[in-house]
């Protein structure tokens, strides 16, 4: 069984030109995220996949493997599965988010763990229980429900699952319902601390299932709700969901920099 974990690095980023090279700490968004991979267990090969010259040579500084892809890639997805169409040693193919430097590698064993586990599953992914009602109401925070044996049922950018006309036991019983759901979590016993679950933004394939995704077109869903695991849903592809409990900054504009920076930091002082 081999392993092969990529990382989507575009340079042209609408919102963050140059994203994949800003500095954090004393190095590249991309290689935090490039190290952070490398940790973990049940990955074989650590590979940037990138459009941009400049972030192979970042990447090969700091003993890495960067390859040049399409720059007409519309996904990092399409991106990855151009990587693993030429690789067909690979059977696990891992989605690590190039903007997630502080990814822990727990949680990539996790979701590669959870595919390995279930083999009626095309993907597996993560999520993490959401704190507070800012999250859960923000479009910028994917939620994800799931079935009593943990696959994804739906994922939005709205509130999900819609609590507005929940009791406390119905909250209690929601908090609960994922097979995945470690029931000592902390919670209030009457539910009210629950506030659904966000979707963590890392993927593992099967290789095979990867490449047919990317042959498929965009589904309605999908173009509606701007998020393209709904192509595998729609399609009648199952997705695996792992709780964790870890969670990372993924960095879409300079103000999320900044906030990963602090975290960094923090963590930096916490190791000292």
């Amino acid at each position: 069984m081999s392993i092969l974990a990529v990382i989507p690095a575009r340079y042209g980023s609408t919102r963050f030109p140059g994203k994949p090279l800003a500095i954090l700490g004393d190095k590249p968004l991309v290689v935090h995220v490039m190290e952070h991979a490398r940790e973990a267990k049940r990955v074989d090969e650590v590979i940037v996949a990138t459009d941009d010259t400049r972030i192979v040579r970042a990447v090969e500084e700091y003993g890495g493997r960067a390859v040049m892809t399409s720059p007409d890639c519309p996904t990092g997805s399409d991106r990855i599965a151009e990587v693993a169409a030429a690789r067909p040693d690979a059977d696990i193919i891992v989605n690590i988010q190039g903007d997630e430097p502080l990814i822990p590698p727990e949680v990539i064993d996790q979701t590669v763990e959870a595919l390995l586990g279930d083999p009626e599953c095309a993907a597996a992914t993560a999520m993490v229980r959401i704190t507070n009602e800012q999250d859960y109401l923000s479009p910028n925070v994917v939620k994800v429900v799931c079935d009593r044996a943990g696959r994804a049922l739906y994922f939005s950018r709205s509130p999900l699952p819609n609590l507005s006309r929940a009791s406390a036991i119905d909250k209690g019983a929601a908090a609960g319902n994922s097979a995945a759901t470690d029931k000592s979590a902390s919670m209030s016993k009457s539910g009210a601390d629950f506030w659904g679950f966000k979707h963590f933004g890392l993927y593992a394939y099967r290789r095979e299932a990867l490449l047919r995704f990317v042959g498929l077109p965009p589904c309605p869903l999908e173009r509606m709700e701007k998020l393209e695991q709904l192509r595998f849903l729609e399609n009648n592809m199952k997705i695996r969901v792992v709780e964790t409990h870890l969670d990372s900054i993924g960095v879409d504009t300079p103000e999320d920099l900044e906030a990963a920076r602090k975290r960094f930091e923090e963590k930096s002082r916490e190791q000292d």
